[in-house]
């Protein structure tokens, strides 16, 4: 499986610089990479350097197609052992207002979760939306279809999609569930700033599905999983705030949680973060104490090399427990 990630690579780049050659192996193209270098420590007894992340993606440029797109995206990562893994690989088709999406990719849902992460001003996205977004521990992708429906203006734009429902962690080669999956955002433009305001909707037949971080590990879960989730962001110049709440029954049984993230970017240089969050899951042994991020961030060419400093702590009986402190350059390959 590792020899194919890195086959799988090595084509990507070979087909990168033939392109830039010649139009006829992958049309117009375009190709990117980005890198996130993290040290964190708690003071006392961890100290740890890692490689937070290396992603590279190759995806059809505006003038690919006048109806097609597509994209593949790769990446590696602490996390993951240091291996290769296939994210995204989606065919795109649009048509007057509407596009479908066929593939391996994230069904829409949740605002912060399709915000690229280096983009965020947070070094990590909230618990509860790494957590309880439709396959958020199982993958985070699924293979399915997906259609978007986007007004002129932008105003509204809404998708449903129909997917496996059980990740890209495995694959089942009889499958009895389903995942159904909408999301509907609006957008209203004023002088100097936006509000965006929308919701999540999913339903999923689930069968002997392992649900980590959200359910014990001991549990597979067969029957009705339920989510939704509604969110809204504000931007004014260069403030922005911004806050979801996510909910999943289980049948009878309901985990939640919520966050609320603001930024202000002084100078276009200068970015000064905090975050709150609150998780609750259905697993006795955690304690569901809500997390808090206070962070710092130059931007030394926009997002495109920025370097993040990040406290995450919990606050329990008027005293910090579970802090880290951490540093992450942030650096694209193309600037």
């Amino acid at each position: 499986m590792k020899k194919f990630y890195m086959l799988l690579i090595m084509n990507i780049l070979y087909s990168v610089s033939t392109a830039q050659k010649s139009d006829k192996i992958f049309g117009h193209s375009e190709f990117n990479a980005y890198s996130q270098i993290r040290f964190s420590t708690n003071f006392n007894d961890s100290y740890n350097f890692s490689l937070r992340r290396l992603k590279m993606w190759l995806k059809s440029a505006p003038d690919f197609s006048e109806h097609w797109s597509y994209k593949i995206q790769v990446i590696t990562s602490g996390s993951k052992k240091e291996m290769f893994f296939l994210e995204d690989a989606k065919v795109g088709y649009k048509t007057g207002i509407w596009s479908f999406d066929f593939g391996q990719f994230v069904p829409q849902y949740s605002l912060q979760r399709f915000q690229s992460d280096y983009r965020l001003p947070v070094i990590e996205r909230a618990k509860v939306i790494d957590c309880i977004i439709p396959d958020g521990t199982l993958g985070v992708r699924d293979i399915g279809i997906q259609a978007t429906l986007k007004t002129e203006n932008n105003v509204v734009r809404s998708s449903i999609g129909i997917f496996n429902g059980y990740g890209i962690k495995e694959y089942r080669f009889s499958n009895t569930g389903v995942m159904l999956t909408n999301k509907t955002v609006f957008n209203i433009p004023f002088e100097n700033g936006n509000i965006q305001t929308g919701w999540s909707g999913q339903f999923r037949k689930a069968e002997n599905l392992k649900i980590p971080k959200v359910l014990p590990d001991t549990v597979l879960f067969s029957g009705n999983d339920f989510r939704y989730n509604f969110f809204v962001n504000y931007i004014y110049k260069n403030f922005k705030i911004q806050g979801e709440y996510l909910t999943a029954f289980f049948d009878k049984e309901k985990s939640e949680g919520w966050y609320l993230l603001s930024s202000l970017v002084l100078n276009k240089k200068n970015e000064i973060v905090f975050a709150y969050e609150n998780y609750k899951d259905l697993i006795s042994e955690t304690d569901d104490l809500p997390y808090f991020h206070i962070g710092y961030n130059y931007l030394i060419h926009s997002y495109k090399i920025k370097l993040f400093f990040d406290n995450y702590f919990q606050i329990n009986n008027n005293s910090i427990q579970n802090y880290t402190a951490s540093v992450q350059l942030q650096v694209f390959l193309k600037q």
